[in-house]
């Protein structure tokens, strides 16, 4: 399902293939609970998505615990990569999977 590391956090849903590089994510660079983008991949995710991230060690990390919990919550919105791009340094890149 995932690939954790302190570096990357990698996972896929039914056709996404999402990774979020800590490397480049202002919370969890600076240790910041309060960073300049404001959680905003993890609010995006709540606003239009269905709430597969959460804010855990200052860093966006998944809120679902198995595969198939991630493939029936996940509604493909794209929007936590939007966000990251628009609010902050854009650490979260989406590939759409082929079928």
């Amino acid at each position: 399902m995932k690939t954790k590391s302190a570096k990357v956090l990698e996972f896929n849903s039914r056709k996404l293939q999402i990774k979020i590089d800590y490397r480049r994510c202002l919370p969890a660079v600076g240790n910041d609970s309060n960073p300049s983008c404001g959680f905003a991949c993890v609010k995006a995710c709540r606003l239009y998505g269905r709430n597969i991230l959460k804010i855990e060690g200052n860093k966006p990390v998944l809120a679902v615990t198995g595969q198939e919990e991630l493939n029936r919550l996940d509604n493909e919105c794209l929007s936590c990569e939007y966000h990251c791009q628009a609010m902050g340094p854009g650490c979260i890149d989406i590939v759409v999977k082929e079928s």
